[in-house]
């Protein structure tokens, strides 16, 4: 089989480390293109960014200074608003686009941002807010040092989400179909999911999977699953021969 390109982009203070068990269960086939926002992963010492449209602008630039066909996009969480949005930016721009979007943890693109007000937040606030998204903390509270550099990070991804503001794509929606995946106990319902139809011309798949917010960990093997099935379905006469 040809290779498909799978970018990721990670959730709020994530890096390019955060998908593990998705890479580990793909099949060979299947290669992941791991993208990291300022700060963290292989660009530890870049000061992070707290402005979506900045978050945007440098991870559509990594996109295609690297091209990769045919090539889909998965995102959780944070990660599933920074893929939509740069889809929309190549889209705009009459670039190649992904020949599929993947998203998790996120309603759709037109539910706003809950206003954390990141910058002016406690730590305790910080840790109350993972902690009601189903964060474990356990490890990163045992070490400070670790702790401070999460908290940094973390504290600009939330501020970039607090800027994020939904402009309707439509009647251009998006021509590429989607998946997304919700976690039964998450606080994104499967309603909410579904809005995510709104932004594409093809029926939106969402599939419910057991678990909180981080379901991603433990339905590795489910969500690749239905990933690889849909990119074979969606992507037999580009790529799977």
């Amino acid at each position: 089989m040809e290779p498909v390109y799978v970018y990721s982009f990670p959730f709020a203070a994530g890096s390019r480390y955060s998908y593990h068990p998705l890479v580990q269960t793909s099949p060979d086939w299947l290669r992941w293109i791991p993208l990291d926002y300022a700060g963290r992963g292989r660009r530890l010492f870049e000061p992070p960014m707290t402005v979506l449209t900045d978050i945007v602008t440098d991870l559509k630039t990594q996109i295609l200074a690297r091209p990769k066909t045919p090539f889909a996009f998965y995102g959780h969480s944070m990660g599933s608003l920074v893929a939509y949005l740069v889809t929309v930016e190549l889209m705009r721009e009459q670039q190649p686009l992904p020949q599929h979007l993947f998203l998790s943890g996120r309603s759709g693109a037109c539910i706003p941002e809950r206003q954390r007000h990141a910058l002016q937040m406690s730590r305790a606030e910080m840790v109350a807010e993972l902690q009601r998204m189903d964060g474990d903390l356990s490890l990163l509270l045992r070490n400070p040092r670790q702790f401070d550099r999460y908290e940094q990070v973390l504290r600009a991804d939330m501020a970039a989400l607090d800027s994020y503001q939904y402009v309707t794509i439509s009647p251009d929606q998006l021509p590429m179909p989607a998946t997304v995946f919700v976690g039964s106990a998450d606080t994104c319902t499967p309603e909410q999911a579904q809005l995510w139809q709104q932004e594409f011309r093809e029926p939106v798949a969402v599939h419910v999977l057991a678990g909180g917010h981080f379901f991603i960990d433990s339905q590795a093997e489910a969500m690749i699953r239905i990933m690889t099935s849909d990119l074979c379905q969606n992507l037999l006469p580009l790529a799977i021969t």
